[in-house]
Protein backbone atom coordinates (compact mmCIF):
# COMPACT_ATOMS: atom_id res chain seq x y z
CA UNK A 1 0.00 0.00 0.00
CA UNK A 2 2.46 2.20 0.62
CA UNK A 3 4.55 1.85 -2.05
CA UNK A 4 1.47 2.20 -4.38
CA UNK A 5 0.94 5.22 -2.59
CA UNK A 6 4.66 6.50 -3.26
CA UNK A 7 4.15 5.69 -6.80
CA UNK A 8 0.88 7.80 -7.30
CA UNK A 9 2.11 10.28 -5.30
CA UNK A 10 5.39 10.92 -7.45
CA UNK A 11 2.59 10.79 -11.24
CA UNK A 12 0.55 13.42 -9.54
CA UNK A 13 3.59 15.53 -8.84
CA UNK A 14 4.81 14.93 -12.40
CA UNK A 15 1.47 15.76 -13.40
CA UNK A 16 1.33 18.91 -11.37
CA UNK A 17 4.73 19.92 -12.66
CA UNK A 18 4.11 19.48 -16.50
CA UNK A 19 0.78 21.99 -15.95
CA UNK A 20 3.06 24.33 -13.84
CA UNK A 21 5.80 23.93 -16.75
CA UNK A 22 3.07 24.59 -19.63
CA UNK A 23 1.67 27.30 -17.75
CA UNK A 24 4.54 28.95 -17.05
CA UNK A 25 6.21 28.44 -21.10
CA UNK A 26 2.09 29.92 -22.00
CA UNK A 27 2.92 33.06 -19.91
CA UNK A 28 6.39 33.75 -21.04
CA UNK A 29 4.60 33.37 -24.64
CA UNK A 30 2.25 36.26 -23.68
CA UNK A 31 4.56 38.40 -21.66
CA UNK A 32 7.09 38.31 -24.86
CA UNK A 33 4.17 39.10 -27.15
CA UNK A 34 2.82 41.59 -25.18
CA UNK A 35 6.68 43.19 -24.31
CA UNK A 36 6.94 43.54 -28.56
CA UNK A 37 3.90 44.88 -29.14
CA UNK A 38 4.79 47.53 -26.66
CA UNK A 39 8.36 47.88 -28.36
CA UNK A 40 6.67 48.61 -31.41
CA UNK A 41 4.14 51.15 -30.39
CA UNK A 42 7.01 52.88 -28.47
CA UNK A 43 8.96 52.57 -31.81
CA UNK A 44 6.30 54.37 -34.11
CA UNK A 45 7.42 58.44 -34.14
CA UNK A 46 6.06 61.29 -36.09
CA UNK A 47 6.58 61.49 -39.83
CA UNK A 48 6.97 64.93 -41.68
CA UNK A 49 6.69 65.59 -45.14
CA UNK A 50 6.89 69.02 -46.98
CA UNK A 51 6.05 69.09 -50.62
CA UNK A 52 5.15 71.54 -53.49
CA UNK A 53 2.08 70.84 -54.73
CA UNK A 54 1.71 71.52 -58.88
CA UNK A 55 -1.47 70.95 -61.42
CA UNK A 56 -4.52 72.29 -62.84
CA UNK A 57 -8.24 73.45 -61.41
CA UNK A 58 -11.13 74.39 -63.01
CA UNK A 59 -12.72 77.24 -61.39
CA UNK A 60 -16.54 77.41 -61.45
CA UNK A 61 -19.03 78.40 -58.71
CA UNK A 62 -22.44 76.24 -57.24
CA UNK A 63 -24.22 76.82 -59.98
CA UNK A 64 -21.54 76.04 -63.01
CA UNK A 65 -18.74 74.09 -61.73
CA UNK A 66 -16.13 74.28 -64.49
CA UNK A 67 -16.09 78.04 -66.26
CA UNK A 68 -12.34 78.46 -66.52
CA UNK A 69 -8.82 76.34 -66.06
CA UNK A 70 -6.32 77.63 -64.26
CA UNK A 71 -2.74 77.09 -62.43
CA UNK A 72 -2.99 74.90 -58.95
CA UNK A 73 -0.01 75.44 -56.99
CA UNK A 74 0.86 75.75 -53.47
CA UNK A 75 3.05 74.51 -50.68
CA UNK A 76 1.68 71.42 -47.78
CA UNK A 77 3.09 70.59 -44.96
CA UNK A 78 2.03 66.83 -42.99
CA UNK A 79 2.27 65.30 -39.78
CA UNK A 80 1.64 61.82 -39.19
CA UNK A 81 1.59 59.82 -36.16
CA UNK A 82 1.08 56.17 -35.39
CA UNK A 83 3.42 54.65 -38.16
CA UNK A 84 6.26 52.79 -37.46
CA UNK A 85 7.10 50.62 -40.83
CA UNK A 86 5.61 51.25 -44.13
CA UNK A 87 2.78 48.87 -43.88
CA UNK A 88 1.06 50.60 -40.89
CA UNK A 89 -1.89 53.41 -40.85
CA UNK A 90 -0.63 56.81 -40.35
CA UNK A 91 -2.98 60.21 -39.27
CA UNK A 92 -2.03 63.74 -38.25
CA UNK A 93 -2.55 67.27 -39.19
CA UNK A 94 -1.80 69.33 -42.24
CA UNK A 95 -1.25 72.77 -43.68
CA UNK A 96 -1.70 74.62 -46.61
CA UNK A 97 0.06 77.44 -47.64
CA UNK A 98 0.09 80.22 -50.49
CA UNK A 99 -1.91 78.28 -52.46
CA UNK A 100 -3.88 79.26 -55.36
CA UNK A 101 -5.97 78.33 -57.89
CA UNK A 102 -5.67 80.59 -60.73
CA UNK A 103 -2.59 83.41 -59.60
CA UNK A 104 -5.45 85.69 -58.33
CA UNK A 105 -6.04 84.26 -55.09
CA UNK A 106 -4.66 82.95 -51.95
CA UNK A 107 -5.38 80.09 -49.73
CA UNK A 108 -4.03 78.79 -46.56
CA UNK A 109 -5.57 76.21 -44.94
CA UNK A 110 -5.52 73.29 -42.53
CA UNK A 111 -6.89 69.97 -41.61
CA UNK A 112 -6.55 66.04 -40.65
CA UNK A 113 -5.15 63.35 -43.00
CA UNK A 114 -5.21 59.93 -42.85
CA UNK A 115 -2.62 57.50 -44.72
CA UNK A 116 -3.85 54.20 -45.63
CA UNK A 117 -1.43 51.40 -46.62
CA UNK A 118 -3.40 49.44 -49.66
CA UNK A 119 0.47 49.14 -50.67
CA UNK A 120 3.68 49.46 -48.41
CA UNK A 121 5.20 51.84 -51.07
CA UNK A 122 2.21 53.25 -52.39
CA UNK A 123 -0.21 54.12 -50.13
CA UNK A 124 -3.43 56.38 -50.49
CA UNK A 125 -3.89 59.31 -48.61
CA UNK A 126 -6.95 61.29 -47.80
CA UNK A 127 -7.42 64.43 -46.09
CA UNK A 128 -9.88 66.88 -45.42
CA UNK A 129 -10.20 70.66 -43.58
CA UNK A 130 -11.12 73.82 -44.58
CA UNK A 131 -9.32 77.34 -45.90
CA UNK A 132 -9.67 80.57 -46.38
CA UNK A 133 -9.43 82.80 -50.04
CA UNK A 134 -8.50 85.94 -50.55
CA UNK A 135 -9.00 87.48 -54.18
CA UNK A 136 -9.25 91.19 -54.66
CA UNK A 137 -13.11 91.18 -55.52
CA UNK A 138 -14.64 89.29 -52.62
CA UNK A 139 -11.65 89.75 -49.87
CA UNK A 140 -11.27 86.97 -47.34
CA UNK A 141 -13.99 83.97 -48.05
CA UNK A 142 -13.96 80.68 -45.97
CA UNK A 143 -14.35 77.32 -47.87
CA UNK A 144 -14.14 73.24 -47.16
CA UNK A 145 -11.13 71.06 -48.48
CA UNK A 146 -10.72 67.58 -49.75
CA UNK A 147 -8.44 65.67 -51.75
CA UNK A 148 -6.98 62.07 -52.85
CA UNK A 149 -3.27 61.12 -53.00
CA UNK A 150 -1.47 58.51 -54.08
CA UNK A 151 1.63 57.83 -54.70
CA UNK A 152 4.89 57.41 -52.16
CA UNK A 153 5.06 58.23 -48.96
CA UNK A 154 7.55 55.93 -47.43
CA UNK A 155 8.32 55.92 -43.29
CA UNK A 156 11.44 56.89 -42.28
CA UNK A 157 13.74 54.55 -40.25
CA UNK A 158 16.46 56.92 -39.83
CA UNK A 159 14.90 60.15 -39.14
CA UNK A 160 11.33 62.01 -38.62
CA UNK A 161 11.15 63.11 -42.07
CA UNK A 162 9.62 61.30 -44.59
CA UNK A 163 9.74 62.08 -48.64
CA UNK A 164 6.45 61.60 -50.37
CA UNK A 165 5.11 62.24 -54.20
CA UNK A 166 2.33 61.39 -55.41
CA UNK A 167 -0.33 62.19 -57.82
CA UNK A 168 -3.65 63.84 -56.18
CA UNK A 169 -7.10 65.06 -57.14
CA UNK A 170 -9.39 66.95 -54.78
CA UNK A 171 -12.33 69.56 -54.46
CA UNK A 172 -12.51 73.16 -52.79
CA UNK A 173 -16.28 74.55 -52.10
CA UNK A 174 -16.31 77.90 -50.49
CA UNK A 175 -19.00 78.83 -48.10
CA UNK A 176 -19.01 82.31 -48.17
CA UNK A 177 -20.78 84.49 -50.64
CA UNK A 178 -18.44 84.44 -53.14
CA UNK A 179 -19.77 80.63 -54.08
CA UNK A 180 -16.36 79.45 -55.26
CA UNK A 181 -15.93 75.86 -55.97
CA UNK A 182 -12.57 74.83 -57.61
CA UNK A 183 -12.06 70.99 -58.78
CA UNK A 184 -8.16 70.09 -58.65
CA UNK A 185 -5.81 67.40 -60.21
CA UNK A 186 -2.03 67.19 -60.68
CA UNK A 187 1.10 66.14 -58.90
CA UNK A 188 2.89 66.79 -54.80
CA UNK A 189 6.44 66.93 -55.25
CA UNK A 190 9.12 66.74 -51.74
CA UNK A 191 10.93 69.46 -51.40
CA UNK A 192 13.91 67.72 -50.75
CA UNK A 193 13.59 65.66 -53.47
CA UNK A 194 13.39 69.05 -55.41
CA UNK A 195 16.20 70.33 -53.02
CA UNK A 196 18.96 67.67 -54.46
CA UNK A 197 20.06 69.75 -57.37
CA UNK A 198 20.75 72.71 -55.89
CA UNK A 199 22.92 70.53 -52.82
CA UNK A 200 24.93 68.36 -55.38
CA UNK A 201 25.88 71.63 -57.12
CA UNK A 202 26.94 73.93 -54.01
CA UNK A 203 28.60 70.39 -52.97
CA UNK A 204 30.51 70.33 -55.99
CA UNK A 205 31.70 74.27 -55.63
CA UNK A 206 32.86 73.58 -52.27
CA UNK A 207 34.78 70.69 -53.36
CA UNK A 208 36.52 72.30 -56.32
CA UNK A 209 37.26 75.94 -53.90
CA UNK A 210 41.22 75.22 -54.14
CA UNK A 211 41.63 77.65 -50.63
CA UNK A 212 39.84 74.57 -49.11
Amino acid sequence: MTAAFAKRRIRTTRCVSRRNSRAARSALVVFIAWCGAIGKRAEAAPQLSTTLVAGAAGNGDRSHLWTSTGFAGGLRGELLFGRSRDADFGIGPYVDALTTTGFSDAQFGGGATLLVPIHPYLPLTFSLGGYAAHADASGWQPGLAGELFWGSHSYNYESTYALSASLFAGARYGIGSSRNVALLVGARIDLEILALPFIFAYNAVRGSNPTR
